[in-house]
């Protein structure tokens, strides 16, 4: 039966939610542009030794009840089997979940959109094969003009709908994992700890208010040592000449 999104305070019980800044943003798409299919951070779903470092000492000092992630929108996601983040909230003995819209009520937002996809393709191709055709941009082409501003309303539109998906309809969605998974864990006081992209921040503190639930941010500093950089790139290019 597919899950329905429905979302209500916990009852006798309090939570407080500690949110916590992801190292790198969590990116979301119904459908990935290329060049992100392309990014090794975004593939293979990257961690640092200094962030897992930090979200030690988070549960040492919060002492959380349970943990979740954002859902990361890529392959290394669901293909590493060791992903740092499991295996740390595994040996602390900290139920981890990640969270995200389901798969039923993603695929069907996004089959909504299959005739602006397909439309906005077939103007792509419309266009590209006019520029080909004529050798260059047909700037005094009214039909030119008016298949590149068609394809420019419809793509904005698409955007402008993909957005409520990637912040509203998702943000309800995660807070639903979360309450559902503080239900499933025993105790009145609870703390949970939910790493997510900085860009919630502000959409699951206002769900979090209308529900009871108490919030905390934790916003991450990013420091670059270039000393040690530059250091690894030297020893890594050394050459015996010998």
């Amino acid at each position: 039966m597919p899950e329905v999104l429905e979302l209500k305070p916990l009852k006798k019980k309090h939570l407080k939610l500690i949110m916590v800044e992801s190292e790198f943003p969590i990116e979301w798409w119904f459908e990935a542009p290329k060049k992100e299919k392309e990014n090794i951070i975004w593939n293979l779903h990257l961690i640092s030794k200094e962030y897992l470092n930090l979200i030690e000492k988070l549960l040492e000092k919060y002492k959380p009840d349970f943990a979740l992630e954002e859902q990361p929108n890529c392959l290394g996601a669901f293909l590493n089997p060791n992903d740092p983040l499991k295996l740390l909230f595994k040996e602390k003995n900290i139920p981890f979940k990640h969270a995200d819209i389901s798969e039923n009520a993603e695929g069907y937002l996004s089959s909504a959109l299959d005739e602006h996809r397909s439309c906005i393709q077939k103007l792509e191709d419309r266009i590209k094969e006019i520029i080909k055709k004529r050798g260059d941009l047909p700037k005094d082409d009214e039909l030119f003009q008016q298949l590149v501003l068609w394809k420019e309303y419809l793509k904005r539109d698409y955007e402008e709908q993909e957005n409520e998906v990637r912040y509203k309809v998702r943000e309800a969605w995660m807070m639903m994992n979360i309450l559902n998974l503080a239900k499933d864990i025993d105790g009145k006081k609870l703390k949970g700890l939910f790493i997510c992209d900085l860009r919630h921040f502000n959409g699951l503190e206002k769900l979090s208010e209308e529900l009871g639930v108490e919030t905390e941010k934790i916003k991450i500093k990013r420091t670059i040592k270039t000393a040690e950089i530059e250091e690894e790139l030297e020893e890594d290019v050394e050459i015996d000449m010998s």
